[in-house]
């Protein structure tokens, strides 16, 4: 059963990985091309810094109930 977690672990940080990827080049391509579009910019730095966040600095386990 705990093989099954750390597989779905290892699963989810991979996908986030992924999007984190994909949005970095999305937001490079978007600067490159459009740099008068900071406020989607601005959205997709806080939308990477929330991925970030929720899956690879585990606050949110801080605050499970033991």
């Amino acid at each position: 059963m705990e093989e099954n977690g750390k597989k779905q672990a290892y699963q989810m940080g991979f996908y986030v990985l992924v999007v984190l990827a994909v949005l970095t080049i999305g937001e490079y391509l978007l600067a490159v091309v459009g740099a008068t579009w900071w406020s989607v910019l601005i959205f997709i730095a806080i939308l990477k810094a929330y991925f970030v966040v929720q899956n690879y600095m585990h606050l949110p386990r801080l605050f499970e109930s033991e």
